[in-house]
């Protein structure tokens, strides 16, 4: 099938950049996926950027790449570097593979400057001038000039691996505040020397580096540069400057193309921004981009949660972009570009703004999806399957982990019946769901369902399964996956007070619609009672968080909780961290430090949301013991955890029977 044939003719059409042609404008951008092995590319990290090579998507870049020794302090020992010729083996191992299935792929060359944070003695973090990260609050060592040279040098050495390892090309990483954009924003560059002060002068280094690079590109690999559109920080890069900044680039006549993001990893709000999860709106920073193309002429490339294709090839038509970075969505599914030349958009697998992904990483984990449990772990389960034999196989219970287990099991050819006692499926990616900013992971279930139909699973509804119907099954197989259960906390006085006490999903399903006044216990550190009082303050409560923790939403990335604050703080709620609640007098809840024994009261409360985990449902294990046979239990009916997970093990167990 050619592009002509489908509904994006502009989308899966090719583009020529610079000296190489790419089969589509479908870009996976850079990312750290945290696959690498000792720095080098080995086979869990050529299994992961191959999946979506094979998937078809048209140009793929790695991760920022440190290229000198001073810019490691951002990239762990599972993040590819190219600091030396020892790199250049196993990038001709991914060039071989990615070449293999149609692709191109560019390595992005990066130091990360004072972003990151520093971890040895004697290695320092570099930068322009002494300003500090809002994250790392680690200031840097001021570079002399002869170390910008070297750094300079670095970057072309880097590039001359790229050549050698026979990929396609390298990306300059200048933006989100690491090294190369450092120097360029006034926001961390305050040098009085030939490399600050004036426009010219701070875009001084990063007009040495597109030389360095190019000279060790060569003529025929492409070399491009990623900018901000703007910084989005007061005293920072802003959308004139970076225009100005992207014909300078242009005119120096080296380079193939401008890939256009926003924020900088110095400020803890946009440090959050270019990867914002739901509910960003879709395609949220393509103006910025369109803006900088109006000005060059070089292909521009832009970013920023545009999960469907339709918008991709809507960003095409209307002249805003070349090509379309869907980075998220192929972390979601691999395959999304040969569904599309296979006219099967429906079943593409949707991102659903999560961000799983990046809180795995940013934790110092491999990559992970929510919806994709093979994200990540290529090398190690690649596609069902199809089963030596063919069974009959029951999953219990619709929720996020037996959906997936009997959307597995039925790809692998079993027969599979799935039961569920609510009448609607999707447990607590359901009722996550029904928070109006988390709305998105709806698309799990409607995804699911969808699939479930085509592979003919049955699906009873609104069944509750007993003993007795466990003892009937003729089934050589069986999927427990019942979840979990909400802890129903007594909160001493709440009674006597006539202050009713609820759960999230209460809230999620409609309780404390009245309310003027609630606090919400909050022990777990997640998003169920930060979801609560987003709900709460959007119906008009006024709202108090109370935690134990050091911080609401503790357990979250800064990348998932800086927006949350946001909504958060401009509905009004209050934080009270460290704080326990210990009672209610009257219409008064009293919280209690975690650490001492001082007390605090929140007057004219009317409700109580008290969110202190759950208990794993597993109340068929007797019955399921006694029928015999093969008996999988997965998910929150194990031990009550978080939501990827639960996918993850349907997908093992779909595997596994």
């Amino acid at each position: 099938m050619t592009a002509t044939d489908t509904r994006f003719p502009l989308l899966l059409s090719p583009l020529q950049i610079g000296p190489r042609t790419v089969r589509n404008r479908v870009l996976v951008t850079a990312h750290e996926p945290r696959l690498a092995e000792s720095f080098m590319a080995g086979e869990r990290y050529i299994a992961y950027q191959r999946a979506r090579a094979r998937g078809g998507v048209g140009l793929q870049l790695s991760g920022a790449t440190p290229v000198h020794e001073s810019g490691l302090g951002g990239a762990g020992s599972d993040a590819l570097a190219l600091i030396d010729d020892r790199a250049v083996p196993s990038l001709g191992r991914l060039a071989e593979a990615i070449h293999t299935e149609g692709g191109r792929f560019l390595v992005q060359l990066a130091h990360y400057g004072q972003t990151a944070e520093s971890s040895e003695p004697g290695k320092p973090l570099w930068g322009p001038s002494a300003v500090a990260s809002e994250l790392s609050r680690e200031m840097p060592h001021v570079m002399s000039t002869h170390e910008i040279a070297e750094v300079v040098k670095g970057f072309g050495q880097a590039a001359r691996r790229v050549r050698a390892s026979g990929l396609d090309g390298c990306e300059i990483l200048a933006a989100f505040g690491l090294l190369v954009a450092a120097f360029l924003s006034p926001l961390s560059n305050k040098r009085t020397d030939a490399y600050g002060g004036s426009f010219d002068k701070r875009l001084r280094f990063c007009l040495e580096v597109v030389d360095a690079v190019r000279e060790g590109a060569g003529p025929d690999l492409i070399v491009g540069v990623r900018i901000p559109g703007d910084e989005l920080v007061e005293g920072g890069l802003d959308q004139p400057t970076m225009i100005d900044v992207a014909c300078r680039l242009e005119a120096t006549g080296r380079l193939d193309y401008l890939n256009v993001a926003v924020g900088t990893n110095l400020n803890r709000v946009t440090r959050a921004t270019h990867w914002g999860p739901t509910p960003l709106p879709h395609g949220a920073y393509v103006p910025m981009a369109a803006t900088i193309k109006q000005a060059v002429r070089l292909p521009v490339f832009t970013t920023g949660r545009v999960t469907d294709p339709a918008l991709a090839e809507a960003i095409l038509a209307e002249g805003k972009a070349d090509m379309v970075g869907m980075t998220r969505a192929h972390l979601a599914d691999p395959d999304l570009v040969r569904k599309l030349t296979e006219g099967r958009p429906a079943d593409i697998r949707p991102c659903v703004g999560a961000n799983v992904c990046i809180a795995a990483v940013m934790g110092g984990k491999h990559v992970r999806c929510v919806h994709n449990p093979e994200a990540g772990r290529e090398h190690v389960w690649g596609p069902p399957r199809p089963a030596d034999r063919p069974k009959r196989v029951v999953v219990i219970g619709g929720g996020p982990a037996g959906l997936e287990a009997a959307r597995t099991a039925a790809l692998r050819g079993h027969r599979v019946e799935l039961y569920e006692r609510e009448t609607a499926l999707g447990g607590q990616a359901r009722w996550t769901g029904a928070v109006p900013s988390m709305n998105e992971l709806a698309k799990i279930v409607a995804w699911q369902e969808a699939q479930l139909e085509q592979l003919q699973v049955v699906v009873h509804r609104g069944v509750a399964v007993m003993p007795a119907l466990i003892a009937g099954w003729n089934a050589e197989a069986v999927i427990v996956a019942t979840g979990a259960s909400t802890r129903r906390t007594v909160v001493p006085g709440a009674e006597s007070a006539g202050i009713p006490v609820v759960t999230p999903q209460d809230v999620f399903a409609g309780a404390g619609a009245d309310a003027r006044c609630a606090v919400v216990s909050d022990e777990t550190g997640l998003y169920g009672g930060i979801g609560a009082a987003e709900v709460l303050a959007a119906r008009g409560a006024r709202v108090h968080v109370a935690t134990p923790a050091f911080m609401v939403g503790e357990d979250m990335d800064v990348v998932r909780r800086v927006p949350i604050y946001q909504r958060l703080v401009e509905a009004g709620c209050r934080f009270h961290t460290t704080r326990r609640l210990a009672r209610v007098e009257v219409d008064a809840a009293v919280l209690v430090s975690a650490y001492g024994t001082d007390e605090e009261r929140v007057g004219d409360v009317d409700l109580i949301v008290a969110w202190h985990g759950r208990d794993a449902e597993d109340s068929l294990a007797a019955a399921l013991e006694a029928r015999g046979g093969e008996v999988r239990w997965i998910g929150d009916c194990v031990a009550p955890r978080k939501l990827d997970i639960a996918m993850a093990e349907g997908a093992m167990a779909g595997r596994a029977v």
